[in-house]
């Protein structure tokens, strides 16, 4: 018995043994199964993605006007000195800075009063000096009775002596009489000259003081907005010298500097497009309006100034800009619509239809006008560019173009 017993229980140890195995055999098929279903499913998956309808268009060669593009500064077109023509101090200022202001606008006040005072005395020295001549004018008058009596006085005595009726002695009397009466008169002549000579000089000091009372109130030389302030309540403000200047903005002034060789390309009333901005920017019409004639003898080059109208004075000077100059060459450039574009600004993507898949591709682009952009990079002539969906689209994404 314990033999058929041990025969037994090797016999059960053999078939528990053989289950197992047969358990772990089914087991690991069916993981094995499962696996390559899986693998099978996976690659089903990668291999048959969903197709994603578009709509595409040719990238081609467009005719496009030459534009040179030059970094500018914006500056005034005028600007006018606020000084004084007197010397004084300053009892009041009128302004400050980026004020805009009129031609002709009271800025600064300069104490009158020793001008006041030197009007008064010039006043009652033109007074004097008119009494002088209304005093000379009537000498005049009476010397020249004085003559005409002595004339007379002569004629007859010269006829009494000539009739033997007088003697020579009062012949001579009448003759030296005569003859002081006419100094006198001559003297009275050279008196009014000189009377009409002080009065003119009194009424010349009389204006430049009254012109000199008007130049204490400081105005605005010419129309813009103020700019560099340079005084003060209570200083002493010298003749001529730089108080503040008023900066005429509208229209302002691109100004650019143009290399010697392109300058002969260059007219003044050629349009240009001005640029303003980084974030938001803001394009202007702009025309030539200066050429210098001689270019910078360091750097060889010529400043032209563009006109830009800013009538609402937005553009300030000091700010830069670009601007660009069309001219009349023409060159064929690769457009696409803009709708084909993605991405930001430095780093824009189109996306090219490649046998039937959709690769993104980086592109650096130029001009953008009336809708189109231009490739300079990334898309060749004849390459199928989609413009929809651009902004959903993966690299490798299976595309179907449609018409409609």
């Amino acid at each position: 018995m314990l033999e058929k017993n041990g025969l037994a229980i090797r016999d059960f140890k053999i078939t528990k043994k053989k289950v197992l195995t047969i358990v772990m055999v089914l087991v690991l098929a069916g993981t094995g199964v499962r696996s390559f279903m899986g693998k099978t499913e996976n690659t089903i998956a990668e291999t048959t993605p969903n197709k994603v309808y578009v709509k595409a268009t040719v990238a081609g060669n467009v005719n496009e006007q030459a534009v040179i593009s030059y970094k500018a500064s914006l500056e005034a077109s005028e600007e006018g000195i606020v000084s004084g023509k007197v010397s004084g101090k300053v009892v009041q200022v009128m302004f400050e800075n980026g004020q805009y202001v009129t031609q002709g606008d009271p800025l600064i006040k300069l104490d009158d009063q020793e001008i006041r005072n030197n009007i008064a005395s010039s006043q009652a020295q033109l007074n004097a000096s008119e009494s002088q001549l209304v005093s000379a004018q009537t000498g005049l008058q009476k010397m020249q009775l004085t003559v005409e009596n002595a004339v007379r006085t002569y004629d007859r005595t010269k006829e009494l002596f000539d009739g033997g009726a007088i003697s020579k002695v009062e012949l001579e009397s009448a003759e030296t009489t005569l003859s002081n009466a006419k100094i006198d008169l001559e003297t009275a002549k050279a008196n009014i000259e000189t009377a009409k000579a002080n009065l003119a000089t009194a009424q010349v000091d009389l204006n430049n003081l009254t012109d000199s009372l008007a130049n204490t109130t400081i105005t605005a030389p010419i129309t813009g907005i103020l700019d560099e302030k340079s005084v003060s309540l209570g200083q002493y403000a010298n003749m001529g010298v730089v108080l503040a200047k008023v900066k005429a903005i509208s229209p302002i002034y691109a100004v650019i500097e143009v290399d010697q060789n392109h300058i002969s390309s260059l007219q003044v009333g050629q349009s240009a497009k001005v640029t303003v901005g980084s974030n938001a920017v803001k394009d202007y019409d702009g025309i030539i309006k200066s050429l210098e004639a001689s270019a910078d003898a360091a750097s060889r080059v010529f400043k032209c100034n563009v006109e830009v109208a800013n009538p609402d004075q937005a553009l300030k000077p000091g700010i830069y800009a670009k601007v660009d100059i069309v001219s009349d060459q023409t060159s064929e450039v690769i457009a696409v619509p803009t709708d084909a574009l993605s991405g930001n600004p430095g780093n824009y993507t189109v996306f090219v239809i490649d046998q039937g898949v959709a690769r993104n591709r980086i592109v650096s682009i130029g001009k953008i006008s009336k809708g189109l952009v231009e490739i300079k990079d990334g898309v060749k002539n004849g390459d199928s560019v989609i413009i929809t969906n651009v902004n959903t689209l993966q690299d490798g994404d299976a595309v179907s173009v449609v018409t409609e």
